[in-house]
């Protein structure tokens, strides 16, 4: 009975040995199966699991595991252990901590511990590239697919091209801007002389089926504001002529209406003197009184409608000579602005035809120099709180967080002051890369 009691306990510690060696095996990152030190700002998973000879199977320790991250100082902050180096290799770090948690937690037995590297700290390339900057890490990485990541060597007369071309494409551009604004400004002009037809400077020979287009169609912008204008001063003199003939009309109303008044008034004395004598009513009188009353109001109403027409024509007449002053004096505005935008085109046109003589110049240095020179490539590599600097070739492995820098120029070049004071932390690194 005591022996089918105690038979168990082998066969749970074998599985607990194999499952422990089976999850470890297939924990361990490749990287760290070289005993190489995780590097600062490296993400790490931590899994702590133990065997419960109670429940017959593992638990794990969800509040001690999960994502860390490396800091600078090369440690990672544990709960319940507080901070805990790193600059041990992975068998050593895991056993450490197993150590530490089984001290601290007073247990019989150390809990599994393994570590899976989740993300290495990023790799910066700099120097004569195509794409200098920031790039990923992974195991096995070497100085020459750096290389082929950041877009491969610089290729200097390849780039001027690219910039000779875009030059030349800012001068064609800037030569139809000179285009458009001369023909503008030659219409303007015309329009504030007046003038019946536009009279444009001749154009290049390149440019002129560009330039006639134009012209073209600053013609039909000229018609048009010409008739716009000639609509506006006929309008005006059909009604300066309507006013006028309405004024007329309420004059010859207001003769009528003198004409009724001066009838009632007379009739009224008439009417007054039969009152007093006694030969007609009173009632009469007061008839008249008021008719007389309402022919006055109207030929008020009349005067003053008369005064308004009057208001009006002299308004319309200044509006009427007023009409090409006020365009003369928007063009007038309008071809300062065109001339300073002129001026402003000419000053670029110059400066862009300096800017592709030197690029033609220089492109023209570099063929004659050549540029088939040797590459080197230094490596700046973080260890142990200090910054190493040594003379890579293409096959050399890189480690995460290295700097390669790269050179057109002989092998013999020594490391530059500049790269010698590289910055330890990764933003800076990145910093650095990005300048």
């Amino acid at each position: 009975m005591n022996l089918s009691h105690r038979a168990p306990h082998p066969f749970f510690r074998a599985t607990f040995v194999i499952s422990t060696l089976v999850f470890l095996a297939g924990a361990v990152s490749p990287a760290l199966a070289d005993s190489a030190p995780l590097a600062p700002q490296t993400k790490i998973r931590l899994t702590v699991v133990q065997w419960m000879p109670s429940k017959g199977q593992f638990e794990r320790w969800d509040a001690i595991g999960g994502e860390y991250t490396v800091s600078d100082a090369g440690e990672v902050s544990l709960p319940f252990l507080g901070p805990q180096p790193v600059g041990l290799d992975n068998t050593s770090l895991t056993n450490e901590i197993a150590k530490r948690l089984q001290a601290k937690m007073g247990l019989a037995q150390a809990p599994a511990v393994t570590i899976d590297v989740l993300d290495y700290p990023s790799i910066y390339v700099v120097g004569d590239v195509t794409a200098p900057g920031q790039y990923k890490f992974h195991s096995g990485l070497s100085v020459l697919q750096s290389l082929a990541m950041s877009g491969g060597p610089f290729r200097a007369a390849a780039q001027q091209q690219s910039e000779t071309i875009k030059l030349a494409g800012e001068l064609q551009e800037i030569d139809h801007s000179l285009l458009r604004s001369s023909a503008k400004l030659a219409r303007l002009q015309a329009e504030m002389a007046g003038s019946k037809e536009i009279i444009f400077d001749q154009p290049p020979a390149t440019d002129r089926q560009y330039a006639e287009s134009l012209y073209q169609e600053e013609r039909v912008i000229f018609q048009a504001r010409a008739n716009a204008l000639d609509k506006q001063s006929v309008a005006l003199v059909e009604l300066r002529n309507l006013l006028t003939a309405e004024i007329d009309t309420l004059e010859e109303k207001l003769k009528g209406s003198d004409d009724n008044i001066q009838s009632v008034e007379e009739q009224l004395t008439s009417v007054k003197t039969l009152v007093q004598k006694g030969l007609t009513i009173t009632s009469r009188q007061m008839d008249l009184e008021r008719l007389l009353t309402t022919y006055r109001s109207d030929r008020l109403d009349l005067v003053t409608a008369i005064m308004r027409g009057r208001q009006a024509i002299n308004e319309t007449t200044r509006n009427l000579e007023g009409l090409s002053d006020t365009r003369r004096s928007e063009v007038a505005s309008e071809v300062q602005a065109e001339k300073a935008t002129l001026d402003q085109l000419k000053l670029k046109r110059d400066t862009t035809q300096q800017l592709l003589l030197e690029e033609l110049s220089n492109g023209a240095r570099a063929n004659n120099r050549g540029e088939e020179l040797p590459l080197t490539f230094i490596v700046s590599r973080r260890d142990k709180g200090q910054v190493n600097q040594f003379q890579a070739s293409e096959t050399t492995e890189l480690a995460p967080g290295d700097v390669v820098r790269v050179r057109r120029g002989n092998s013999a070049d020594a490391p530059s002051e500049d790269a010698a004071a590289l910055p330890v932390q990764t933003q800076a690194h990145v910093s650095q890369a990005s300048r």
